[in-house]
């Protein structure tokens, strides 16, 4: 059954959603849309507090019902760690992340909820990107979000969010480096799956208050100028007048520190994975600053593209530029409704407890699908059992006639009438029904009598009979009848063989050269064989 999900993305300058209906293992992506958000202050994590109210009145205010919200923490929240284990159990993996993160980070390790995607696998070896989250941070978010009844069911992390817009690739690594208003996160794809991750503190804002400082404007006016003129020369747009010059020269030492860590990013992944990225993407709102993906590819090396998505049957068209800024609300919208390589912090203790609200507004729906699934299994125990009472009908009209046939009268009771034909009637001591039948018994004398390179028989008269075998033969010798008699008293069921009387008798032999049939003696014999086989 389908639902609706929204990803939402806490930009410095705008609130983020991407509306999403996801059905089983499915997700077909709605509307992009986003909100300008108003300037705050304090703490990142009292800025993220302003940002989820900021969110909750978006939602009052478009009376939009939504049965799941993902949020993204920024990057400046969270911790990223690459770790390198020499096994690949999974709950192995999750029961150490603890003890092999305490040694990297300075926070206390009871001071964070702590999640992990598996980045690849050699062997009995797994290298994991670790992410970790302070525990009052989500706490203070979980407490938040229940306060305002606001069903946030997933909590990710935002620079993890452009694995799943990517997709996979191939085994080409990306650098997605998200521009954004107060910062840049980072992102390494590879094969669809994160492999590193970092966020900087530089962003638009920064462009904007270097235009601010070089041309003495208030900051209005500065971001004004920065969309209309700002711009990064390169061989294809080179400054002109002294104005665009300045503007030039005043953006390339802006995008300095970005540049350096970039650099620095770059050289960090070839140390871990012994290649570089082939190529960077790049996205966000400051990322369509002139000139500046030009100069980003000048600087490092390598070849820099918009973000690519990866394309998906039946989604609403986005607008190319709306695509560069909603790339982690899209990405957490998906990690929420299919399997993708995201971390969740709602998780142990701030696992989402659903108060099952959202089925109310699908009551309807299941109270039909119950009745549904009712009816189909009443019609088929009704058919089961009509079956079964016309097998019985046939049975009991079968037992009717054998039995009239066997004692001849009716019976009903078919477990007495099986008792009875296994034990037979009153007052006798066989069974109606051999167990043991005469085709057994000749089967037994054919498996005892011996070879006929040792005994040469020749059967006359073979009577079976219950208790009873007679046997008439001829053999060659009397030690042939003996072995035969010795052979027979083998058999379980023959209790006692009495000889008869040994007569010889001549019989047509080989024709000879002569053409002369040759006569030979044989020994004619009987045999009475007592037995025990009924």
């Amino acid at each position: 059954m389908a639902h609706k999900i929204i990803g939402v993305d806490f930009g410095g300058a705008a609130l983020r959603l991407a509306r999403f209906e996801a059905g089983f293992r499915k997700a077909v992506l709605l509307s992009v849309e986003s909100r300008a958000a108003g300037p705050v202050s304090g703490s990142p994590t009292e800025q993220f507090g302003a940002r989820l109210a900021e969110l909750q009145r978006a939602l009052a205010d478009e009376k939009t019902v939504a049965e799941e919200v993902a949020i993204a923490l920024p990057g400046e929240l969270l911790t990223f760690r690459t770790l390198d284990l020499p096994f690949n159990d999974p709950k192995r993996i999750e029961s150490v992340l603890g003890y092999e993160l305490e040694a990297q980070v300075m926070t206390p390790i009871e001071e964070l909820i702590v999640d992990h995607v598996v980045v690849g696998q050699r062997g009995a070896q797994t290298r994991v990107l670790v992410a970790a989250a302070p525990r009052a941070t989500i706490e203070s978010i979980v407490k938040a979000v229940s306060e305002v009844q606001l069903p946030v069911r997933f909590i990710g992390a935002a620079p993890l969010a452009y694995a799943a817009v990517v997709g996979d690739r191939g085994t080409a690594a990306g650098l997605v480096v998200d521009i954004g208003h107060d910062k840049t996160d980072l992102c390494v794809v590879r094969a669809g799956r994160p492999e590193m991750a970092r966020s900087l503190p530089r962003g638009g804002r920064h462009f904007t208050e270097a235009i601010a400082a070089s041309f003495q404007l208030e900051q209005p006016a500065a971001e004004q100028a920065k969309v209309e003129a700002g711009f990064i020369g390169n061989e294809n747009l080179i400054a002109q007048t002294p104005g665009q010059k300045r503007m030039d020269a005043c953006l390339r030492e802006a995008a300095r520190p970005l540049i350096r860590e970039l650099k620095q990013t770059l050289a960090s992944y070839r140390a871990s994975y012994g290649s570089q990225p082939e190529q960077i993407w790049l996205c966000g709102g400051a990322s369509q600053l002139p000139g500046l993906r030009e100069h980003i590819g000048e600087e490092t090396g390598v070849t820099v593209e918009p973000l690519p998505w990866q394309e998906h049957e039946g989604w609403a068209e986005i607008d190319a530029n709306e695509r560069q800024r909603a790339a982690v609300a899209v990405g957490i919208g998906i990690a929420a409704a299919t399997p993708s390589p995201q971390v969740s912090f709602r998780k142990g203790e701030f696992s989402f407890r659903s108060d099952y609200s959202f089925l109310r507004g699908k009551a309807i729906y299941l109270a039909g699908a119950l009745l549904a699934v009712l009816a189909c299994a009443a019609i088929n125990a009704y058919a089961s059992l009509r079956g079964l009472r016309k097998e019985q009908e046939q049975l009991s009209f079968k037992l009717k006639k054998e039995t009239i046939e066997l004692f001849g009268s009716e019976r009903l009771d078919a477990r007495a009438v099986s008792e009875e034909v296994r034990g037979g009637p009153k007052g006798q001591s066989a069974p109606p029904i051999p167990t043991v039948t005469a085709f057994d018994v000749l089967d037994e004398i054919s498996r005892h009598v011996p070879p006929r390179d040792k005994v040469k028989l020749d059967v006359l008269e073979l009577d079976i009979k219950p208790k009873k075998v007679y046997i008439k033969a001829t053999a060659e010798s009397a030690q042939q009848v003996d072995d035969l008699t010795d052979a027979l008293k083998k058999i379980e069921c023959f209790e006692d063989i009495r000889p008869g009387k040994l007569s010889t008798v001549s019989a047509a032999g080989a024709t000879g050269s002569d053409g002369k049939e040759t006569r030979a003696e044989l020994k004619q014999f009987t045999l009475d064989v007592a037995t025990t086989c009924p």
